[in-house]
């Protein structure tokens, strides 16, 4: 059997996006191209490895799923050989390539580079983001970045080839245009009747449209505090359906990890409410083989003893942010 890595690779690629389509956005490959290694492949190896669905989406068959853990063994064990080299024979060469989501990018964009920078190991330091963490993950998957931080949920199904750390968790905060008077959300959620219309964006929220874990969560609440509210804005990101919450037009649940980032106009026309619930677990995350790289491990110890400082200087909930028009919710509890 003549089989190649580049065969291999587009399989995992196929597999880990999920759809052949999906494989091209991760390969920078056009479909045909995806479409006829797959099919050399199962050529080669005189078996079908992928049932494709009429939705576009595939699923392993007995050979497929065997071929995947090659595929997993056989790239990381390059993958690590090729890390290997470069911090044992080619220190100058060493890059390193992190990744995250836009909720989580201003929290450790700094400390990321700034690391890098001081560590003194890296020859070159990448800053990308994805909209979503299981986004994040497959580029990790894939070898186009080789750290990242994401939500936990999204590693749980890839525990055998990822190093997983638990860094810190995020909570859901409620955020409202801070021209609406306290006294009118204290009395919409007690009562559960539409707000006078100056106040009308009490019944409207917007809603990340991408794939948020706890999106049905958010939908609950609204149901149950603001049954009168409508999901009218639809958007991708937690920062545009803040942007909407500063513009007086809408409220929208957010991770309390957002808010520093904020840009100081926006933060000063909204006020945030502590929901007081766990939105995710974020997590630090890298291919297991790099953990024993010297240059990776600092890193890694770096980025948890700062998240794990910050947490300990800063042991109220309400200095977990940086100041702005921020309400403690007890009055709106007890109206609850």
């Amino acid at each position: 059997m003549q089989l190649t890595l580049k065969q291999l690779e587009v399989f995992h690629s196929i597999v880990v996006a999920g759809s052949i389509s999906g494989a091209t956005r991760i390969l920078k490959l056009s479909q045909p191209t995806v479409s006829q290694q797959l099919s050399k492949l199962e050529q080669t190896l005189g078996t079908q490895l992928v049932q494709r669905g009429r939705s576009g989406t595939t699923q392993l068959t007995a050979a497929g799923d065997h071929w995947l853990r090659v595929a997993i063994q056989v790239l990381g064990t390059l993958d690590e050989a090729t890390q290997t080299h470069r911090a044992v024979f080619d220190e100058n060469h060493l890059v390193l390539r992190f990744g995250t989501t836009p909720s989580l990018r201003g929290r450790f964009a700094e400390v990321t580079a700034k690391t890098a920078l001081d560590l003194n190991r890296f020859s070159r330091f990448d800053f990308v983001w994805a909209l979503t963490s299981n986004e994040v993950v497959e580029m990790i998957n894939s070898h186009d970045i080789n750290v990242g931080v994401v939500s936990a949920a999204s590693t749980e199904s890839q525990k055998t080839s990822l190093y997983v750390e638990h860094l810190c968790e995020d909570r859901t905060v409620w955020v409202v245009p801070a021209g609406i008077p306290d006294e009118v959300i204290v009395e919409c959620l007690a009562t559960g009747r539409p707000p006078p219309a100056p106040y009308a964006a009490l019944g409207r929220y917007a809603d990340v449209t991408s794939f948020v874990p706890w999106r049905n969560r958010t939908d609950d609440w609204y149901r149950s505090k603001l049954a009168f509210a409508t999901p009218f804005f639809g958007c991708m990101t937690h920062q545009a359906a803040v942007d909407f919450c500063a513009a007086g037009l809408a409220t929208c649940h957010a991770p309390m990890s957002l808010l520093p980032n904020l840009p100081t106009p926006v933060r000063e026309r909204i006020k945030v409410f502590d929901l007081e619930e766990i939105m995710r677990e974020i997590v630090l995350v890298m291919p297991k083989h790099l953990v024993s790289l010297p240059p990776f491990m600092m890193f890694r110890e770096r980025i948890s003893d700062f998240i794990r400082n910050q947490q300990n200087h800063k042991p109220g909930v309400n200095n977990d942010i940086p100041p702005l028009p921020w309400h403690a919710p007890p009055r709106i509890r007890a109206a609850e």
